[in-house]
């Protein structure tokens, strides 16, 4: 007999060797997503406390609503909702940010923060 590999056995490994090499396909895939989605939430958090911050540094004290804004930021566009509301103390006003990714209906970043009038 000769030594050496039949066919069966070749193409066995290349199955094997073809479903490993899918599977790491995914497994990088999966990651190259989760590092944009970051990047996506991380950027929606800039835009979230950016705003609030305004608030600190232009010393108004804000009008009770909501308003809708649109904003780029790292070259995502996001929409910025922003709801003013009454505390149980006249001086003070909670302000409710939220931030949606334009091209999506759901809410990437979401935080709640306080502003005193003196």
């Amino acid at each position: 007999m000769k030594s050496g590999f039949t066919l069966i056995e070749c193409l066995v490994a290349l199955l094997i060797l073809a479903i490993v090499l899918a599977s790491a396909t995914r497994a990088i895939g999966m990651s190259v997503e989760d590092v944009h989605n970051n990047y996506i939430r991380e950027a929606a958090m800039w835009v979230a406390e950016n705003k609030i911050n305004q608030y600190s540094i232009d010393g108004v004290y804000p009008d009770m609503g909501i308003t809708k804004t649109e904003v780029t930021m790292a070259g995502i566009e996001f929409t910025l909702s922003t709801n003013v509301s009454a505390t149980g103390n006249q001086y003070f006003r909670k302000i409710d940010v939220s931030v949606n990714e334009k091209a999506h209906n759901y809410s990437i970043y979401h935080t709640i923060s306080f502003i005193s009038q003196y």
